[in-house]
């Protein structure tokens, strides 16, 4: 008979034995500069998954969860840098157009329908939706983060989709 502690003694020793090793690959292969965080956050998917079933050979798991963590991350990284605006740059370039109040209330207005619908949607078709979207994370990277299929994944975002859309054309909306 096993000791109920003893999966979690188990863990510590794959901890204290590889954390290091694992932290020391981020950095080498994929240049990440989170490396002890995606490693932590490797450790604790280990735990998740080895309450379900655990890994047969959990160093190799570790290696090639922390190697999809760093993936993820760089996309999203890539993702915010590609949607940052330098906002004094954006300024310089229009100077002298004067910002139509209609059309800036009527944006607040639009906005406000918006982020109503996504607030009558479901919990987890919101979250997969803002997290797609705001966060820039795949619908792989979060149907993993979130245990769920990829295709639910994809259908909570099609989904919130369509809310935003009928909440931007709906009549009464205008």
């Amino acid at each position: 008979m096993s000791h109920p502690k003893q999966p979690f003694l188990v863990l510590a020793e794959l901890f204290r034995h590889h954390a290091t090793e694992l932290t020391g690959f981020l950095r080498a292969r994929k240049g990440a500069h989170d490396a002890e965080d995606l490693v932590q956050d490797g450790f604790v998917r280990l735990i998740q998954a080895s309450a379900v079933e655990a890994p047969v050979n959990p160093r190799a798991w570790l290696y090639r969860t922390v190697s999809n963590l760093a993936a993820d991350a760089y996309d999203h990284r890539q993702v915010r840098e590609r949607l940052h605006v330098d906002l004094p740059c954006v300024a310089d370039e229009f100077p002298e157009q004067p910002v139509d109040p209609a059309r800036h209330i009527e944006a607040r207005q639009q906005l406000r329908h918006v982020w109503t619908a996504l607030q009558r949607l479901p919990e987890p078709c919101r979250h997969a939706f803002l997290m797609n979207r705001l966060d820039g994370m795949s619908q792989r990277a979060i149907a993993s983060q979130l245990g769920i299929a990829e295709k639910t994944v994809e259908r909570h975002i099609l989904r919130a989709m369509q809310a935003c859309r009928q909440a931007l054309h709906s009549p009464r909306n205008r």
